[in-house]
């Protein structure tokens, strides 16, 4: 990939950001003033232009100043706006469905012609609409492979910031903020095939390395917990739809000195409208000196399987998905989702998802009740009593499943 050199010095402060957006919009105000008097679909066009040109402005600062901010995503916070940092570390999953796209570009289209008949100034927040769609479907593109001739200095700016300097090359939609306030990498830099076999999810020839001595003491931790005699708490759930029983989850809790181990597995079979659904779950956890250390999910869902495992080495995590491995910073993780079914959360606000790999939000919505907030949306309600998980109440749109402890 071709390199390039930025010798401007950034400018860092918002407030003179939206002061030279504001000297801009000023002169397309003044354009369209000018043009008044011409015919309306021109003076349309300009106020079409001036929407979708200050959503690019309002998405760079977006990406920069909220995504980006030390303030509210510090490295070790565990906090993750929008899933921002879970994008960066897996840069070809995109959370926003094709379902939403299509709705997303129906909707624009709709208010495109709802514009056009109306022309007046409402044409200002069609462009602003237009923007988000076109933002939505360019972040999509510059994760292809085939874009990096159609749309090069995109994808290399998006390149750079994914995988070399998070805090410059903001712009999806265009490239020309980055250029304006100088958020663009000085030194020139030639883009590594590894680097864009990660960036577009291929296959890479070398995986991370793993020391014979992480193995041992893993294997060592793993002996320990079939072998040892240690301090061993079960608790065991039916899992009910509508009344009925349709499978089990078992929560196995073992400690020893300064080391737990947590194991969840679970079976479900049901039908959904009018499909069959079956589902086997198992998660393992480690815990030593109260820090997580290793986790692994796996589950077969209607015959798919999805599997993820994170040993932490080196200040880092070794994640393994689904057989590609990648490495991420190490954020110290004292809660997990698993410790849920054993005690109850108290006063904490995070908890740790092992197949997300992502810390998720814990609310009190209730006396013995807690919501977890799922990275798709949906919520899982935790129900205590003398400090056990009693009872945990999956609910999603179409249906509404039970964890119910058994007597």
């Amino acid at each position: 990939m071709k390199t390039f050199q930025n010798n401007r010095k950034s400018i860092d402060d918002p407030v003179a950001c939206v002061i030279i957006y504001l000297l801009i919009i000023g002169l397309f105000l003044l354009g369209a003033k000018l043009m008044h008097y011409y015919q309306w679909h021109i003076v349309y066009g300009v106020l079409f232009i001036l929407g979708w040109f200050s959503w690019t402005f309002f998405e760079y600062m977006l990406h920069r100043f909220i995504w980006h901010s030390k303030a509210t995503n510090k490295r070790d916070s565990g906090n993750d706006t929008f899933n921002h940092s879970y994008h960066h570390t897996h840069p070809t999953e995109i959370k926003m469905t094709k379902l939403k796209r299509l709705l997303l570009v129906a909707g624009s289209i709709i208010l495109i012609l709802f514009s056009i008949w109306i022309h007046n100034y409402f044409t200002v927040l069609v462009g602003v609409v237009c923007g988000f769609t076109i933002y939505n479907l360019m972040h999509l593109l510059l994760h292809k492979k085939f874009t990096q001739k159609i749309f090069a200095k995109h994808v290399q700016y998006h390149i750079y910031h994914h995988c070399k300097y998070p805090d410059k090359c903001f712009g999806i939609s265009v490239t020309w903020w980055d250029d304006l306030f100088g958020t663009v990498p000085q030194e020139k830099n030639i883009i590594s095939k590894k680097v864009t076999n990660f960036y577009f999810g291929e296959k890479i020839n070398k995986p991370v390395a793993v020391s014979k001595k992480e193995l041992f003491i893993l294997m060592m931790l793993l002996s320990f917990y079939f072998y040892s005699p240690a301090q061993e708490r079960k608790l065991q759930y039916d899992v009910t739809r509508n009344g009925n029983v349709i499978g089990y989850l078992n929560v196995t809790e073992k400690t020893k000195g300064n080391i737990v181990f947590l194991e969840l597995k679970s079976e479900v079979k049901t039908r959904l409208l009018l499909f069959s659904y079956s589902s086997k779950v198992i998660e393992d956890v480690i815990f030593e000196d109260g820090m997580m250390i290793f986790s692994f999910y796996y589950r077969k869902e209607n015959g798919k399987q999805t599997s993820v495992e994170a040993r932490k080495t080196d200040g880092n995590f070794i994640v393994t998905e689904n057989g590609r491995k990648s490495l991420q910073h190490y954020k110290p993780v004292l809660n997990n989702i698993l410790q849920l079914y054993c005690n109850s959360p108290g006063m904490d606000t995070k908890k740790y998802s092992n197949i997300s790999q992502q810390f998720l939000d814990i609310k009190r919505v209730a006396e013995n009740r807690y919501r977890l907030t799922l990275p798709d949306g949906n919520y899982n309600y935790y129900n205590y009593k003398n400090g056990k998980c009693t009872q945990v109440d999956v609910e999603r749109t179409l249906f509404t499943i039970h964890f119910v402890l058994r007597n």
